[in-house]
């Protein structure tokens, strides 16, 4: 049996390294000679199968010299006695040449299939490290699955933020749809590992290990260690952090936004999907309240939101009021004042949870089955309302439908041209179908939204509230004044406004 290799015994790996890492879009180069000083890592276990009988499989944790204070980034590596045409170049670092093992070539862990698959079976089968410093974790029934061996594909994604390489890792004999036993997932590798706890991702297993079916589960972790000094008197000690999460791969499909948009240029009606979509909202609230609670508004914060949402309402509508003509500023200067009036009754205090709080129609991404996933934002908020949610999904849909509407003589033309075309090369007498009333349209994916909503488990009672119709009449001229009064907002709906 061959001497286990360790990479950074090796002559020139610090300087290949060195050479590579000021390419990678997720390492922030320093000025200057770059100083590499590795503080941890851990080294896994070489599935078997392998072409290369002499393939060792590494993480590295470096600290390197930075004009804002030192950066610590977290480096992957796949070294190999002969090249990977696997791998490629796309993963390529460099080759070493060691007196003792010969010729080495060295690939970026992320782009090399035994690192990807030893990194899943760590998380799948919780494995530790033996000086105890490292350890995979299984989450949501992941232990239980069928282990992952060398026959996989990686394709690489957009990485959710600054630091992380996403890839999208699938079985080779996995069925079509990618959902036999999670043969499909998705694993982040986190290139500056942190010690502090990421409340997110904590409330992200949470819910993955309450079975919540509209987030892609998180399947796994690895934590990881490396040493850590406060000034260069200090001696040093351990601090432990996440290297790398493992979730279901449900966000790789596409967004609302993408699909709304295709619907608008087709004039296909989305009203089950969207039905569907609010009932994934109204989901998500109610497993976040039943994982992390939720309570009713003191009539004290009842007072102040009702004396927020009558000042915001009255400033957007002064704001936009002198873009209307006098027929239509009367007539929404009336819906504002019974709705001043509505809220100023309004007695029956909300529920206050965890919500996502920005979220948009981009967030979230369909499935297969007409299912829906959530894509979560940099944290959650808490103590909110719910309907804040409902609104700023509206909303964004109502964007899109604008952004979609500005293109329109060009879609239409073109899209009536196409169809004309092809019924007359089938002999199609049908004629080309109608234009899309945008305002319509829009009407009933609202409605189709919010009933999906209620049919959740999600407490209804803000989106059937006059706080919700005030919002989304707030949000609603606040959209009509960004895009110059090309369309007006009625009481129900944006309707489009003839030129």
């Amino acid at each position: 049996m061959s001497p286990r290799v360790r990479g950074e015994e090796q002559p020139g790996f610090f300087e290949v390294l060195g050479t590579w890492l000021p390419r990678q879009p997720w390492f922030r180069a320093p000025r200057g000679r770059l100083s590499l000083t590795r503080v941890g890592g851990l080294r896994l276990p070489t599935p078997a199968g392998d072409s290369d009988s002499r393939v060792f499989l590494e993480l590295h944790i470096f600290e390197v010299a930075h004009q804002d204070g030192p950066v610590r980034i977290s480096v992957p590596v796949a070294l190999r006695s002969r090249p990977s045409a696997i791998a490629g170049k796309s993963a390529f670092i460099g080759k070493l040449t060691s007196p003792e093992h010969g010729e080495l070539w060295v690939y970026d862990g992320a782009g090399d299939r035994a690192f990807l698959a030893a990194w899943i079976e760590m998380s799948r089968r919780e494995q530790g490290s033996r000086n105890g410093r490292s350890r995979g974790r299984a989450h949501a029934g992941f232990a239980f699955g069928s282990p992952w061996t060398l026959e996989l594909r990686r394709t690489g994604a957009d990485a959710p933020k600054e630091g992380v390489t996403r890839s999208i890792v699938r079985r080779e004999h996995a069925d079509s749809q990618g959902e036999h036993d999670r043969d499909e997932i998705v694993m982040d590798l986190l290139r500056r590992p942190a010690g502090e706890q990421d409340e997110l991702l904590e409330s992200l297993i949470t819910l993955s290990e309450a079975n919540c079916e509209v987030i892609p589960k998180v399947l796994g972790t690895i934590d990881g260690a490396w040493k850590q000094k406060d000034d260069a008197d200090d001696a040093g000690y351990w601090v432990s952090g996440i290297l790398g999460v493992i979730r279901e791969a449900g966000i790789s499909g596409p967004d609302g936004t993408s699909i709304m948009r295709r619907a608008l240029q087709a004039g296909d009606d989305l009203s089950d999907s969207a039905r569907a979509a609010g009932r994934a909202v109204g989901t998500f609230h109610a497993d976040l309240a039943g994982s992390f609670g939720a309570h009713p508004q003191t009539q004290e914060q009842l007072r102040i939101m009702t004396a927020n949402v009558q000042s915001t309402l009255t400033q957007q509508w002064e704001q936009v009021r002198s873009e209307f003509d006098d027929d239509e500023a009367a007539d929404l200067n009336e819906v504002i004042d019974l709705m001043r009036m509505q809220l100023r009754d309004a007695d029956e205090p909300l529920m206050l949870q965890q919500i996502h709080g920005d979220l948009g129609a981009e967030h979230l991404h369909r499935t297969a089955g007409d299912a829906w996933v959530i894509r979560e934002p940099e944290g959650l908020m808490s103590h909110a309302l719910g309907l804040r949610d409902v609104v700023t999904v509206l909303i964004s849909a109502a964007d899109a439908v604008m952004s979609v509407a500005a293109e329109t003589p060009e879609i239409l033309r073109a899209a009536a041209e196409q169809e004309a075309a092809e019924a007359e090369q089938e002999g199609q007498s049908d004629a080309p179908a109608e234009p899309v009333n945008f305002g319509q349209w829009y009407e009933e994916f609202t409605q189709a939204f919010l009933s999906g909503y209620r049919e959740s488990d999600a407490d209804s009672a803000g989106v059937d509230s006059v706080f919700f119709r005030a919002a989304m009449l707030t949000e609603a001229l606040d959209l009509f004044r960004r895009w110059r009064g090309q369309w007006v907002f009625r009481p129900s709906m944006l309707l489009q406004v003839d030129n």
